[in-house]
């Protein structure tokens, strides 16, 4: 008898207090994980698109696929231009990480245009997902 009341053990109330206690714990880590995430894809989004017109200018400036010089027409756009898009991993531009639903192309559009004025040829990247203003058009991890 005695070896049975030596047993030692966590009462169900004490389990219980654990349980409530995690449920806590997780209720506070989803919302703030959610918010990681979306940081996460913002900064990753922006940075894409700083990379992509560095790598824009590095290709105006090198000659672009022969070496020679570029002749832009007033606007041009160069994301589909293969000898642009061999300077990236496969071949291809990256992928925009806000855009995942079907209703937004993942692309960024590059353009390359000559200012009329000063002769500077001008690098503009866009996003599918990025407005004007600064903002997310919306987020699909909201």
């Amino acid at each position: 008898m005695r070896k049975l009341m030596s047993k030692k053990g966590f009462t169900l109330v004490e389990l219980m207090i654990v349980i409530v206690i995690m449920g806590i714990l997780v209720a506070v880590a989803i919302p703030v994980y959610g918010a990681v995430t979306k940081n996460a894809e913002t900064k990753t989004c922006k940075s894409n698109m700083s990379n992509i017109k560095s790598m824009a200018s590095t290709w105006q400036m090198t000659g672009g696929a022969d070496g020679g010089q570029i002749i832009l027409p007033a606007s041009t756009d160069i994301s589909s231009e293969p000898s642009f898009t061999k300077s990236f991993d496969g071949g291809e531009l990256p992928k925009c990480p806000v855009a995942k639903d079907a209703t937004n192309s993942p692309d960024y559009t590059v353009v390359m245009s000559k200012n009329a004025t000063t002769g500077v040829i001008e690098t503009a990247v866009t996003c599918p997902m990025w407005t004007s203003d600064g903002e997310y058009k919306n987020h699909v991890a909201d």
